[in-house]
């Protein structure tokens, strides 16, 4: 695996929406990033104890970061 194919946890959220409000929020960036959850396809939400993971590639940790912090200083996270 290429480095900047690697991937790293940037946040874990208690709900999957507010991983996917983020997640749209580094779409709007130009930063792909993915969404695991053990919530079956979100559909037993109940069962996403450990939280839900937000995803980035390691080469755009910092922009992605940069953006949820921006994001989280507003109260919008």
């Amino acid at each position: 695996m290429k480095n900047e194919e690697a991937t790293v946890v940037i946040r874990t959220y208690s709900t999957r929406q507010a991983a996917e409000f983020a997640q749209m929020l580094l779409e709007g960036s130009g930063i792909t990033s993915f969404i695991n959850a053990d919530d079956a396809g979100g559909m037993r939400p109940y069962m996403a104890m450990t939280g839900v993971q937000l995803i980035v590639r390691t080469d755009e940790l910092a922009r992605a970061d940069d953006v949820l912090k921006d994001s989280e200083s507003r109260g919008s996270v």
